[in-house]
């Protein structure tokens, strides 16, 4: 018998889709954001672009090497954390840049450096106020006046805010007020909020990633997200979304063993009974029970031909109902879980 062309096509769908298969509180800092300049024409890069300048250290390493490492040592705990800050953050290194009062040099991140002497006395004044104008000069060249981020010390600090402030150059004196003692402490209260953030940040690309494999919301796809997202359903807040979801997947798995039961008694049933085949083409678009009902004669007739298979048929159809009842179910749990994951 052709019982492919009978009902079984109402169960095609579900035979497609299985083939588819803070350590510290911080201190008040100096932070000022002017108006935009006047007369310059240029926009100030507040949501822009980024600069930041380290003051040296002023213990270094004994041989030439990019600065970023001759200034780090076992006695630099302050640039130490400042340069762990700023990889953290993946700050473009073309854009991070050491101060040196020797020769007043603006050092790039990843310039090699050779070793210097080291002044045995603070910078004066005059000598601070030379080194903010030619700082100055050097952030003004940017097409668009960049955010300054000053990881220095008072002296140099002191002598650049009025520079930018009448330049309109926005800026950030970070740790302005910590002691130099306490500065790498507070430095790693900024990279442990740094990690925190991007914890969250990884965290909830996470979440959307869940929610983007999840196209068709099929019971296929429910079985793949139990797999992987029931491990660690407590992290995201959605136990309780998984275990209705692992609920409703198991409801659908026995309607469908139900169905298949259904559809396996009435085949054996259709090959003892209809030696004609009458039955079969009655039965070839009876694809639900009011399609089974649409011709109340005919139905009459053959009922009464062949009243058993025509019992394990209805039976069958309404099995295959439940599963796509369940099915429905399962999608459903899988759009609240999409929810529960956008909160």
């Amino acid at each position: 018998m052709r019982l492919k062309s009978i009902a079984w096509r109402n169960t095609s769908h579900w035979r497609l889709r299985t083939s588819r298969k803070s350590a510290i509180l911080p201190y008040m800092e100096g932070y000022f954001t002017p108006p935009p300049c006047k007369g310059a024409g240029r926009g100030i890069g507040i949501m822009g672009k980024r600069i930041a300048f380290i003051m040296e250290s002023s213990t270094r390493q004994p041989e030439p090497m990019k600065a970023c490492d001759f200034y780090r040592s076992h006695k630099s705990r302050w640039i130490n954390s400042v340069v762990e800050y700023m990889e953290v953050r993946d700050f473009p290194k073309e854009d991070i840049f050491f101060l040196s009062f020797h020769r007043l040099r603006i050092i790039g991140y990843e310039e090699v450096v050779a070793p210097y002497p080291v002044s045995r006395w603070h910078p004066r004044k005059s000598q601070c106020e030379a080194f903010a104008r030619k700082i100055l000069e050097h952030v003004l060249k940017y097409p668009e006046i960049p955010f300054v981020e000053l990881h220095t010390g008072r002296p140099i600090a002191d002598s650049l805010k009025p520079l930018f402030d009448e330049h309109g150059v926005p800026y950030r004196v970070f740790g302005d007020g910590v002691p130099l003692a306490q500065k790498p402490l507070w430095y790693e209260g900024l990279i442990e909020e740094e990690r925190n953030i991007r914890r969250l940040r990884d965290f909830q690309h996470e979440r959307w990633s869940i929610i983007a494999g999840i196209h068709h919301r099929t019971p296929q796809e429910a079985s793949r997200i139990v797999d992987e997202v029931g491990p660690k359903a407590h992290q995201y807040g959605v136990e309780s979304t998984i275990e209705g979801l692992k609920a409703q997947l198991g409801a659908w798995r026995q309607a469908l063993k139900d169905a298949r039961r259904a559809w396996k008694e009435f085949a054996e049933s259709l090959r003892e009974e209809d030696t004609t085949g009458e039955l079969e083409q009655f039965l070839s678009r009876k694809e639900s029970l009011d399609a089974l009902f649409t011709d109340l004669s005919k139905y009459e007739e053959v009922k009464r031909k062949y009243g058993r298979t025509i019992a394990k048929f209805t039976c069958y159809l309404i099995k295959q109902s439940y599963v796509q009842q369940k099915e429905n179910r399962v999608g459903e749990a899988l759009l609240r879980l999409q929810i529960e994951l956008l909160k």
